[in-house]
């Protein structure tokens, strides 16, 4: 499987750390988004969005980290994509993550961080107090489903937990406020132990 991805994108440490958690080899194809890779006619060809990560296999051409996440979990028999109910508690967190929390979190990461490298200006006030209100308010959600529990989804490593903590992975770098909610601090540190997670994390910023 062929999997066009950009070593600091958190959408494409998604996929990268359910593949290795479960040693399914994928080959990485790097594209460099600062020089507008993502924008050529080869790769709009294969996602007119103009975004990674995309992934080919064979005949089949997937974009959306998280469809591509269900896609290669689906590789194999395992617990991180189960064939039970719990599947579909999988996709409400998927979902969460892309329209609530990890929406506030890009926003912090685009403005505190991603501006810089793109020298496009100074973060914008406005959208940066915004964005800290929607986080701290779905930080607080998943702070409480995460009380007395491991992991997101039957207490069980999942890829609903390496989708939604892929966009705290600039935490520090981006400001994101998550002093005070404890239990997602604790939910980072067992992600941590986990090998996939590890062997995911983006190069030093």
């Amino acid at each position: 499987m062929d999997f066009y991805t950009n070593p600091v994108s958190p959408n494409c440490r998604k996929v990268d750390a359910v593949a290795k958690q479960l040693g399914i080899p994928l080959v990485h194809k790097q594209v460099d988004v600062l020089k507008r890779e993502t924008q050529s006619p080869q790769f709009l060809a294969l996602n007119p969005n103009g975004m990674v990560p995309v992934l080919v296999d064979g005949d089949v051409v997937l974009w959306e980290s998280n469809a591509i996440q269900c896609y290669v979990a689906s590789k194999t028999d395992n617990e991180m994509w189960p064939k039970t109910h719990h599947r579909y508690d999988i996709m409400r967190w998927q979902a969460w993550e892309t329209a609530h929390f990890g929406a506030a979190a890009r926003t912090l990461f685009f403005q505190r961080v991603l501006k810089r490298l793109l020298q496009q200006g100074e973060p914008d006030r406005a959208r940066v107090e915004e964005a800290e209100a929607q986080f701290k308010r779905f930080a607080a959600v998943l702070d409480g489903a995460l009380a007395g529990r491991r992991f997101l989804v039957n207490d069980q490593l999942t890829i609903a937990d390496f989708c939604v903590a892929a966009p705290l992975t600039y935490v520090e770098q981006a400001k994101m406020p998550l002093a005070g909610f404890a239990n997602v601090q604790r939910w980072r540190a067992a992600l941590d132990e986990q090998p996939g997670w590890r062997a995911s994390a983006p190069p030093p910023m």
